[in-house]
């Protein structure tokens, strides 16, 4: 397998992992019953959409011969995600018949605080499976903006668990979400 082929095939698992963040973030914020959750895993959603912008942008350019793009550069050009069609020639979209978040969904009908809870925690594993993917992935490529490209994607994922785990601790000891002044400056 070629350093392009071998580069592309780490986008597209990267592109499905972005979407199935976005997925599981946008559904836990339909669950959640606080605002402050809801917020909270809606902005999520919407910066693991960004990510799939991203990388979208380097697998399309990456596709037509023309190399690697700066991050910078990608999260700027306009690039339509449409999660429910094919994200890449190629790509066959499976049915799904089970949730792979059907344990975490499982958890808000118990309660909606142990809900947002077992979502929190999914959300870290989740974090913590794509930092490893980009960070595997940079250490492998030869090619600067390339490798500029997973370790801006690492310290995006590095950041979401951070904000997942302050909302878990904060979660756990005062059994409801954050307070108004204690609200993480992400949003906005």
């Amino acid at each position: 397998m070629s350093k392009q082929e071998e580069a592309l095939a780490v986008l597209r698992r990267a592109m499905e992992n972005e979407r199935d963040g976005y997925r599981f973030y946008l559904e836990a914020s339909e669950r959640s019953a606080d605002p402050a959750g809801q917020g909270t895993f809606r902005n999520l959603a919407h910066l693991e959409e960004d990510h799939l912008r991203l990388l979208l942008v380097e697998h399309q350019s990456l596709s037509a011969g023309q190399g690697w793009v700066a991050p910078e550069e990608a999260l700027a050009r306009q690039v339509e995600v449409d999660i429910t069609r094919p994200l890449f020639p190629g790509e066959e979209l499976a049915p799904q018949e089970e949730s792979p978040f059907a344990a975490t969904w499982a958890a808000y009908e118990v309660d909606k605080l142990a809900g947002d809870l077992a979502a929190l925690e999914f959300g870290m594993e989740m974090e913590r499976r794509f930092y490893k993917l980009y960070q595997e992935a940079a250490t492998q490529t030869e090619d600067s903006l390339g490798r500029q490209a997973y370790e801006f994607l690492m310290g995006e994922e590095n950041r979401h668990f951070k904000i997942l785990q302050e909302a878990h601790g904060y979660l756990s000891d005062n059994r409801h979400w954050w307070d108004d002044w204690e609200l993480p400056f992400f949003e906005g």
